[in-house]
């Protein structure tokens, strides 16, 4: 339950400051290219401050790291309505919140591998499953503030982050030790093995392929497929139900077939449900099976996608390993709305939204390949430290 509290504060307290955005775009007087250049300030701020909190669990332990940055990210967060007064100063906030939720999704994520290895069973999707459920929360809560009050934004902040905190500090002494390292890799505080480095790849594949869905589907359905604005928002709305059930689904999955086995087949599945409704939409066009058909292949490839990060943040195991994968993963992130968008004024939006399934079989054929390269550096380096 501990982890589970973790997930969940992360994903209510982030999320709950989104639908205040368009509210101060408007205030800021910001163009869409503005906007899109401040919201890169999160990522950017994730990225610098993982690798330092993986070298932090390995020094101090998953589950001290995990109590500290839950603390500062609850509180911290309101430094967004705080600095929204001003373009540098919303950036800076930005900046800093983005660190303060890079280093706490480490955290969490290193101590949930913890837990997983102590129960011998995958339960990594199950707390990615509660963070979706808790962010959908989260945007609901903020969009009701921004519909009720704007003013009350830093207010809401920090209420839900208090909140948020209150609720989990009765878990606080229910997080558990690492597992003592074994020899071969005692002292390690940053890794990028090869098996990382793959895995590191397939999270930019996978989180870049959720990004790119979040930002553009609404726009190909509108703009390609001719969809009404209710039918346009179903897309996402679509896909977030996918991933939840498929996150739920994801850790019996493991459980009986393994992770290679499990994400490769999820993944490409995913992947050839995308295409195949790509291809069924184009040939329908703007009409509701053409619009239908997308929204289709969404569902799918949701159903697919949902099990990448958990199982990558699994196998890379402690908190520098999964600093690693994580630092890929928010590249990706940061990325996405770029790649689409530059493929899209290249070639049209019809060619780009295919990078979405492409990089749901680069993932599916990937992944195997580092967690067997993970396996067997572990092997050999066992072997290497055994008298």
């Amino acid at each position: 339950m501990a982890v589970t509290a973790a997930f969940i504060v992360h994903g209510l307290v982030f999320s709950s400051w989104l639908p205040h955005i368009p509210a101060i775009k408007d205030d800021l007087r910001l163009s869409e290219g503005t906007l899109g250049l401040v919201l890169l300030a999160p990522p950017l701020g994730a990225i610098v401050a993982m690798s330092l909190t993986g070298a932090a669990c390995a020094r101090w332990g998953s589950a001290a790291v995990t109590r500290v940055t839950l603390v500062v990210y609850a509180l911290g967060i309101t430094a967004i309505g705080v600095g929204a007064g001003t373009t540098w100063g919303l950036s800076l906030a930005l900046l800093w919140a983005g660190a303060l939720v890079g280093s706490f999704d480490v955290a969490m994520n290193a101590q949930g591998a913890t837990v997983e290895k102590a129960m011998g069973k995958s339960i990594m999707g199950s707390f990615h499953a509660a963070w979706s459920l808790a962010a959908a929360a989260g945007a609901g809560i903020g969009g009701w503030v921004a519909a009720v009050d704007e003013d009350l934004f830093t207010t809401q902040l920090f209420a839900v982050g208090m909140i948020a905190l209150l609720a989990a500090l009765p878990f606080f002494t229910s997080f558990i030790p690492d597992a003592p390292p074994e020899a071969h890799a005692k002292g390690r505080k940053w890794r990028f093995e090869r098996g990382l480095v793959l895995l590191s790849m397939v999270a930019f594949a996978g989180l870049l392929a959720e990004g790119a869905v979040a930002d553009w589907s609404a726009v190909f359905l509108s703009q390609e497929r001719g969809a009404s604005p209710m039918v346009a928002g179903w897309a996402y709305a679509v896909f977030s139900v996918a991933m939840l059930i498929g996150r739920l689904a994801g850790d019996r999955l493991v459980g009986r077939f393994g992770r290679s086995r499990s994400v490769a087949v999820a993944a490409l599945t995913g992947g050839g449900g995308m295409a195949v409704g790509l291809v069924v939409s184009q040939l329908a066009g703007d009409s509701g099976l053409g619009q239908a058909s997308f929204i289709a292949g969404l569902f799918i490839l949701g159903l697919g996608i949902a099990v990448i990060v958990p199982v990558a943040f699994s196998s890379a195991g402690d908190g520098p390993g999964i600093a690693t994968v994580s630092t890929g993963g928010y590249t990706g992130w940061l990325l996405g709305p770029a790649v689409i968008g530059g493929l899209g004024e290249l070639m049209g939006l019809s060619a780009a939204i295919w990078v979405v399934a492409v990089l749901a079989v680069f993932a599916g054929l990937v992944a195997p390949l580092g967690i067997g390269a993970l396996r067997g550096a572990s092997d050999k380096e066992k072997a290497a430290a055994a008298p």
